[in-house]
């Protein structure tokens, strides 16, 4: 983005910016993935659709609150500030750097997302129990240990454990609960959440490769910086290659449908990720903006492996169960 050149994004644009919209499917895939499972283990399931809308809100408002809280302590930190003396560009959603929205505005907002998520997990509750609860309290304290001190996970490179397990595991087990008739916990959607989870914690890792030069100028640990660039490059191809190895695996075993399989048409895709990654250029500014495609590409592709195979089980219920 240059600031000088390009009219500056306002209301609607300017939070959807701020929350990082573009990162939502991240939240949104999980949630929808666990009430398909709730559906594929238990055969005439009666769904829930009021559940299921506030479950995904509600996924949708935690990944929010993590984005908010780390723009947040970011620009705090000196992280997301443009220093062109040390070639450090603007960083994060950028509003805070940019001057296009204020740390009070920000922490007002994160405020907001938090009441409202709080208020959505109670509603849930009175539907499927306290475990619902229990996670809706996790996924908010969460968001904000992420880079909330004293915690702050992402500082101490335990931010992939913390989106794996956040984003990948809890999002799809609660969705499944929500939706289970017994609304008890099981183990099945814990492992089956592992292919998103991979996939979801390689948009990290794509952003930590292209920081790696100068996130530890901030004092800042991240897996790329703790083993280097070409061992991360290493640890990008197993995130995303492991997702299509392990649906593969689950088919085989038959916890998942052979239908769910689908997903593989979006392997070119992640196989042409896998040959970016190789290429991230030296010059900062530009491995600024090829870092920024490549997030969001591996964004998407997050977007399109977990509907193909969202859609190869929902086949598989609908037409050959």
């Amino acid at each position: 983005m240059n600031e000088n050149t390009i009219a500056p994004p306002s209301g609607v644009k300017l939070w959807l910016l701020a929350f990082r919209a573009y990162s939502f499917p991240a939240s949104i895939i999980p949630a929808i993935f666990g009430a398909v499972l709730a559906v594929l283990f238990n055969p005439g399931l009666k769904f829930n659709y009021i559940a299921f809308s506030l479950t995904v809100v509600g996924s949708v408002l935690a990944q929010i609150l993590s984005n908010v809280v780390n723009d947040i302590y970011d620009f705090k930190k000196g992280i997301d500030k443009e220093d062109k003396s040390i070639g450090i560009p603007h960083g994060g959603s950028m509003v805070i750097s940019m001057g296009l929205v204020s740390s009070d505005q920000m922490k007002k907002a994160a405020i907001i997302v938090a009441i409202l998520g709080v208020f959505i997990g109670i509603y849930l509750y009175t539907i499927a129990g306290t475990m619902v609860l229990f996670l809706t309290l996790f996924a908010i304290l969460s968001a904000l240990l992420y880079t909330a001190s004293p915690a702050a996970l992402k500082y101490k490179a335990l931010g992939d454990i913390q989106v794996f397990v956040s984003f990948g595991m809890i999002i799809t087990l609660g969705s499944y609960i929500i939706q289970a008739p017994l609304h008890e916990f099981s183990w099945m959607p814990v492992l089956l959440s592992i292919p998103l989870g991979l996939l979801i914690v390689a948009i990290l890792h794509s952003n930590n490769i292209r920081d790696i030069n100068f996130d530890g100028k901030f004092g800042v640990k991240t897996l790329p910086i703790i083993i280097g660039e070409p061992a991360s490059r290493k640890v990008y191809y197993f995130l995303l290659l492991g997702a299509y190895a392990a649906v593969l695996v689950f088919a085989l075993m038959k916890f998942l449908p052979y239908t769910s399989l689908l997903c593989f048409v979006t392997l070119p895709i992640a196989l042409k990720l896998c040959k970016m990654v190789d290429h991230f250029p030296t010059s900062v500014q530009e491995r600024y903006d090829y870092g920024a495609k490549h997030i969001m590409m591996t964004a998407q592709l997050n977007m399109q492996f977990g509907l193909t195979m969202i859609i190869g089980i929902l086949a598989y219920v609908l037409f050959m169960r």
